[in-house]
């Protein structure tokens, strides 16, 4: 795509002239090679520098990352002695870095909004394959925040200190959760301005960006500024981490339990694993496709500026061979962008060809219709998620593998031995077949069909996952979201004992394949199946976190009632019970498809409106409806033994 001309004085001008003037923008970048900024300041007033270089290993720079604002580009910096126009985050950002650099190490800069041109979607597809190299390689990534507070300004100042006196607490907490709360000498001595300042951090729209969650990830070392003030970012998480889900002295402390909040300490979560996992193993190659699929769904609800950043944004963290072949199909064009399904499905496929691609069946759907554009096997990759993604294969893992929440719940013999037994019978299975072609946008998948769907009970009223979170636990609303919750339980339950006992007025045993099914694992043992039992009521009355101080093994059924919220549940026509994605429907029939750990709910089309010159039997031409989890069929020879076939090719549109 040519960038639009204008006429000026007869010649005619690239318009981002008159944008940018005559600056290192004029020269277009090759391939590997970036442009670098440097500042200073004269008078109070910021100038740049800009030039390009080669990406090698020894280039030293420092690479910004941070949220863009909404506003336009509409104020002046000298950029090379000539009038550049950027947003006013930008300038606002360059006199901080400026006075930061002046304090620490003198290196150049690497700021995405003034090293790439962004009027320019050819040089944005160039540069948008190299953001892996560029914040791996850089010396430094900044974590620019945002202008102080007199809150954020205490933060940092005390933080330190806070840090070294509260180690004690958290270790005595850890090794005793029912120990006293800390003493007035372990926690900050401006703690009312101390949290506020936290809080204020983790409002950030940093914590909520897409594209900022590989920015951080890559580099090796990453430091938190806010204002003029500065802290070690990974300081910073293990902070967080330790008085949030190690213990709950942030909650406790600072009474802060809303979603912006609850959402940042997630993604903090997910920064720690994976940076920490990154310096175990010296700077791995990249995700492996099973985390890939995990992060697409985890990342649904972080925030971008086009669609199509759902897939770039991210493409930096992916393995080197995957990486390379997805980034030849870099498009910021206007079709491109305005497209960006295409490149959703594009990427889908790619992952659907490699090892392990099936867990992309994994991905639960979202509370909005499902977009027409896509296939029924590729998920959304924006949205609210209509329920969380607990059917992913879990139950065979090793009881040791397994949560430390659930380990007590569950209980088997040489469980290491049989778990990998297992794995090996569904992912090594001879009969895998799973595959795309270029000229549709189907997926075949090789499998047979074990069940029907008879009757379903669906969650009312189901919200996101995050959404549930910003109720207080004692609220109205939450006492609402409880209720509906028991009464999915319950209908459920009923169901159950209809398909057990063939009524369930006046039937009060719980058939043990209720609770498999609930925990989604069958190694359940007899008592948590008689907690279980002594639970219920709880759920049917009133349930708190904070009333009566429930024993822990009564709280995790709780839990577990608020985890399957938005699932389907459902019976078969073979007599069988399970969970199910939400959406699914009597006449669904349950699939198996070979080397998927999963069940998948299928549903017949119709394909006789089709112009198309399909292949295969009609019956094989399917929808994809969700993972489905069913006791006593998890493993690949129950599924053999309940095949009702035959075998065969399903085409799923």
């Amino acid at each position: 795509m040519r960038l639009p001309l204008c006429v000026f004085f007869g010649l005619l001008i690239p318009i981002s002239f008159f944008i940018y003037g005559w600056t290192s923008y004029n020269r277009a970048l090759r391939q590997n090679r970036i442009r670098l900024l440097t500042t200073k300041c004269t008078d109070g007033t910021i100038e740049i520098g800009i030039d390009q270089y080669a990406l090698t290993e020894d280039l030293e720079y420092d690479a910004i990352s941070y949220v863009w604002g909404g506003a336009p580009a509409s104020v002046t910096v000298k950029c090379n002695g000539k009038p550049l126009i950027v947003t006013p985050t930008a300038l606002e950002m360059l006199h901080y870095l400026h006075r930061y650099q002046r304090s620490t190490a003198i290196r150049k800069f690497w700021i995405d909004a003034i090293c790439i041109n962004q009027e320019d979607p050819k040089e944005k597809s160039i540069q948008v394959p190299l953001m892996h190299n560029i914040y791996s390689r850089a010396a430094a990534v900044i974590v620019w925040m945002s202008p102080a507070t007199p809150e954020t300004d205490v933060f940092f100042a005390e933080f330190q200190e806070v840090r070294e006196k509260s180690r004690p607490w958290i270790t005595r907490y850890i090794a005793d959760p029912d120990c006293r709360a800390p003493i007035k000498e372990e926690l900050p001595c401006h703690a009312k301005a101390f949290w506020r300042g936290l809080d204020r951090l983790l409002d950030n729209e940093w914590f909520r960006r897409l594209w900022t969650y590989q920015e951080i990830i890559l580099p090796k070392t990453a430091t938190l500024l806010c204002g003029d003030f500065w802290m070690d970012f990974d300081g910073f998480v293990e902070f967080l981490m330790d008085g949030w889900y190690n213990t709950d002295l942030i909650i406790n402390e600072s009474g802060e339990r809303d979603t912006r909040s609850i959402s940042a300490a997630r993604t903090c979560y997910a920064i720690q694993f994976y940076r920490n996992f990154n310096n175990r193993n010296e700077r791995v190659d990249g995700m492996k496709v099973r985390d890939v699929v995990t992060e697409l769904y985890s990342l649904r609800p972080r925030h971008v500026k086009e669609p199509v950043d759902r897939v770039w944004a991210i493409v930096g963290l992916l393995e080197n061979d995957f990486r390379d072949k997805i980034t030849s199909a870099v498009d910021y064009s206007t079709q491109g962008r305005n497209r960006y399904w295409k490149t959703w499905i594009m990427f889908a496929k790619a992952l659907m060809d490699e090892p392990g691609g099936i867990e992309l069946l994994q991905i639960p759907p979202t509370l909005e219709s499902r977009l027409p554009y896509l296939p029924s096997w590729c998920p959304n990759l924006s949205g609210k998620s209509s329920c969380r993604r607990n059917l992913h294969g879990q139950w065979n893992l090793s009881v040791a593998k397994q949560l430390s929440t659930l380990r007590w719940a569950l209980f088997e013999e040489s469980s290491e031995e049989k778990s990998q037994e297992r794995g090996r019978a569904i992912e090594q299975h001879d009969k895998i077949s799973i595959n795309t072609v270029g000229h549709d946008d189907m997926l075949r998948v090789r499998g047979f069909v074990v069940d029907t769907v008879e009757e379903v009970v669906n969650h009312e009223n189901c919200l996101d996952i995050m959404e549930y979170d910003q109720y207080d636990p004692d609220s109205k609303e939450n006492m609402t979201l409880h209720a509906t919750a028991v009464d999915y339980h319950m209908e459920s339950l009923d169901l159950t004992r209809r398909v057990f006992y063939g009524k369930s007025e006046g039937v009060t045993d719980i058939p043990d394949d209720f609770i498999m099914a609930f925990v989604l694992d069958c190694r359940i043992t007899e008592e948590a199946k008689n907690v279980y039992r002594e639970t219920l009521p709880m759920f049917t009355t009133w349930y708190s976190a904070r009333w009566g101080d429930p024993p822990k093994k009564q709280v995790y059924w709780h839990m577990l009632l608020m985890f399957m919220r938005g699932h389907s549940f459902f019976n078969t026509k073979g007599g069988r019970i399970g969970y199910a994605h939400s959406g699914c429907q009597p006449g669904d029939q349950v699939a198996a498809f070979y080397g998927g750990e999963v069940l998948y709910m299928i549903r017949q089309l119709d394909i006789t409106s089709h112009n198309d010159n399909f292949s295969g039997q009609a019956s094989d031409h399917v929808q994809y409806c969700g993972a489905a989890f069913i006791p006593h069929l998890m493993e690949q020879h129950q599924r053999d033994a309940a095949n009702i076939g035959p075998d065969t090719t399903f085409f799923i549109h």
